[in-house]
C-alpha cells in the first residue's frame, strides 16, 4: 500500500526574490514657504522602495506633492530651497534625501526657478475632504494606461445593488494582485464614507450606471475591484495604492508590511476594467492622511478649505492652527465597508421600471401620496402590491422598525430617537450585510431587485406573505432568513 507523501514546507516569499520594501529609506519633501528648523516645512515623507539603493518613482512622488497643493500642476522640484528646477520624468528615480516642492507664485508672475528670500507660501488641502477633484486636468501617464474601453469586458450592466458584488468578481475573476481565486471581495475604490465627497465632485458621470442616486452610487460596479480579503484589508488601511509604471498599472506600498509589501510591490497588474478618475481618487484618498504630521507642527499653515454658504459651497484660502485642524478632524474616518445609513426622510429617487419579477412600477408626483392598493392585493403577475398613487392623504415617513428586506416592516410613530433605536438599526445592518453574503455570486441567478424592495420597505408597504411579509424571494434572500422566514 503507498504511503502518504508530504510536499516540502512553503517557502518564505523573500528568500528567491530580494524585498525592495526591506530598506528602510525615506525621502522627504518640503514646504519651502515655511522655516527649515526643527522639521516645520516636512510636508510629506514617503519611504524610497523602487531602488534597492532607495529610490522613489519619481511620477508618483510628485503626483502626491501636486495633490496636496491644491492640484497644483505647474509645480516642481528642487534639491535646495533656492535651487534650480529639477527637470524629471515620469519614471525617473528619486535618489536624494530631500527635496523641496516649488508652486510659481502667479501674483507677481510665474517663475522656473527660486531667487528671492520668501519663496510663495502656498496653500494646501488640509485633508481628503476638501480636496477637489481635478475633472479635466488628470494627469497624460494616468490616462494612457485605460485609453481602451473601460467597459469592454462588461457583458451585462447589473441589475441592482445587490448584484454588484458578483458582477465585480465575475468581470475580474481573481483577485487583481494576487490572482488568487478564494476569499476575494469587492473593494471600493472611492469609499462608501466618502459618499459626501463623491456626491460633491460630481464622480458619478464615471459610472456605469449614471441613472443611480442616493446612497447607491458608490456602489456602481466602475468604483470596484475585485481583491482578497487580506489585501483588501491592507488596501482599506491605506497601505498600497495603484499608480502607473513603465506603461503598466502597478502596486506601490506606502507602509510597511511582512508579507504584502515585499510581495507585491512594483508588480504590474490589469486594472483596464475601471475608469482612471476612481484609480486616482483613491491614491489621493490614501496620500492625504499623510499630511497630518505637517498640520500638527504647531504652525499656522496656509490651506484651501471648501466652506459652505447657504445652498453653495466655496473653496476658501486661510490660515488654520493646530487646534483648528483638530478640531475639523475630529471625526475619525472609518473603513470602506461602512456606509453611511440612508435617513427615513431622505427622497426616494424615481424609477421608470421595474426590472424584475419580485416588485412592480413605482411612480413619483410632486406629492407622494398614500398607496391606494390593500396589503392584499397583487400586481397582474401576482408578485407583487399595487404601489401606484392616487389623490390621497401625503404619506408621512418615519424610521423603520427593522430595515432587514425579508420581513414587512412596521411603521413607528413620530417622536425622539432613542439608545435603543440606534441599536437595532445596528444590528439589522450587521443581518443585512451577513444576508447579502450568502446570495448568489452569478448575478443571473438573482431574480429580485434589491434598491426596489429597499424603496417598498421604506413606503411600509407590506411584501407576500410566502415571503414571510417581504419582498426578496428566498434565493435572493439567503438561507439563514429564509430558515427564519419558515419559523
Amino acid at each position: 500500500m503507498a504511503a502518504t507523501q508530504l510536499r516540502a514546507t512553503v517557502p518564505s516569499p523573500i528568500q528567491d526574490d530580494p524585498a525592495p520594501t526591506a530598506n528602510k529609506h525615506i525621502i522627504i519633501f518640503k514646504h519651502p514657504g515655511y522655516p527649515d528648523e526643527y522639521d516645520q516645512n516636512v510636508l510629506l515623507q514617503l519611504y524610497a522602495w523602487d531602488s534597492p539603493n532607495g529610490g522613489l518613482h519619481a511620477g508618483t512622488a510628485l503626483l502626491a506633492c501636486t495633490l496636496i497643493a491644491c492640484n497644483a500642476w505647474n509645480g516642481y522640484l528642487t534639491r535646495e530651497r533656492d535651487g534650480p528646477r529639477l527637470e524629471l520624468h515620469h519614471d525617473d528615480v528619486l535618489s536624494a534625501q530631500e527635496y523641496y516642492f516649488h508652486v510659481p507664485n502667479f501674483s507677481v508672475g510665474p517663475i522656473a526657478s527660486v531667487k528671492n528670500d520668501s519663496p510663495f507660501r502656498y496653500p494646501i488641502y488640509p485633508s481628503f475632504r476638501h480636496w477637489t477633484f481635478p475633472h479635466r486636468h488628470i494627469p497624460t501617464q494616468w490616462r494612457e494606461q485605460n485609453e481602451t474601453d473601460i467597459f469592454g469586458s462588461v457583458t451585462t450592466i447589473p441589475p441592482s445593488v445587490s448584484a454588484v458584488t458578483a458582477a465585480v468578481l465575475h468581470r475580474d475573476k481573481y483577485c487583481i494582485v494576487s490572482k488568487c481565486r478564494d476569499y476575494i471581495e469587492r473593494a471600493h475604490l472611492c469609499p462608501r464614507n466618502e459618499l459626501d465627497w463623491f456626491r460633491e465632485n460630481g464622480l458619478r458621470r464615471y459610472n456605469a450606471q449614471i441613472h443611480m442616486s442616493g446612497d447607491a452610487i458608490v456602489d456602481d460596479m466602475a468604483n470596484a475591484l475585485a481583491m482578497r480579503a487580506d489585501i483588501h484589508r491592507a488596501f482599506d488601511d491605506c497601505n498600497f495604492v495603484l499608480v502607473p509604471k513603465c506603461g503598466h498599472w502597478t502596486v506601490h506600498f506606502l507602509e510597511k508590511t511582512y508579507d504584502l509589501g515585499p510581495m507585491y510591490h512594483n508588480r504590474p497588474i490589469e486594472v483596464a476594467s475601471v475608469p482612471t478618475e476612481f484609480i486616482l481618487t483613491r491614491f489621493a484618498w490614501a496620500i492625504f492622511p499623510l499630511v497630518k504630521p505637517f498640520m500638527e507642527q504647531g504652525l499656522g499653515r496656509i490651506v484651501k478649505i471648501r466652506e459652505q454658504r447657504g445652498q453653495e459651497f466655496y473653496e476658501v484660502v486661510k490660515e488654520l492652527d493646530t487646534a483648528s485642524f483638530a478640531q475639523m478632524t475630529a471625526t475619525n474616518r472609518g473603513r470602506s465597508n461602512s456606509p453611511k445609513k440612508r435617513k427615513a426622510t431622505d427622497p426616494l429617487p424615481p424609477i421608470a421600471e421595474a426590472k424584475h419579477l419580485c416588485t412592480s412600477l413605482y411612480h413619483e408626483t410632486d406629492e407622494m401620496q398614500a398607496p391606494t392598493s390593500g396589503p392584499n392585493q397583487r400586481s397582474e403577475d401576482g408578485h407583487a402590491p399595487d404601489l401606484s398613487f392616487s389623490p390621497g392623504t401625503p404619506v408621512k415617513f418615519h424610521h423603520t422598525l427593522n430595515p432587514s428586506l425579508g420581513h414587512a416592516v412596521g411603521i413607528l410613530p413620530q417622536g425622539p430617537r432613542t439608545e435603543d433605536d440606534d441599536e437595532i438599526d445596528r444590528l439589522s445592518a450587521l443581518r443585512m450585510n451577513e444576508l447579502r453574503k450568502r446570495r448568489p455570486r452569478d448575478s443571473t441567478l438573482l431574480c429580485c431587485d434589491y434598491s426596489l424592495a429597499e424603496k417598498a420597505n421604506a413606503l411600509g408597504i407590506p411584501g407576500r406573505p410566502e415571503y414571510g411579509g417581504g419582498h426578496l424571494c428566498p434565493k435572493c434572500l439567503g438561507f439563514e432568513d429564509a430558515y427564519e422566514c419558515d419559523e
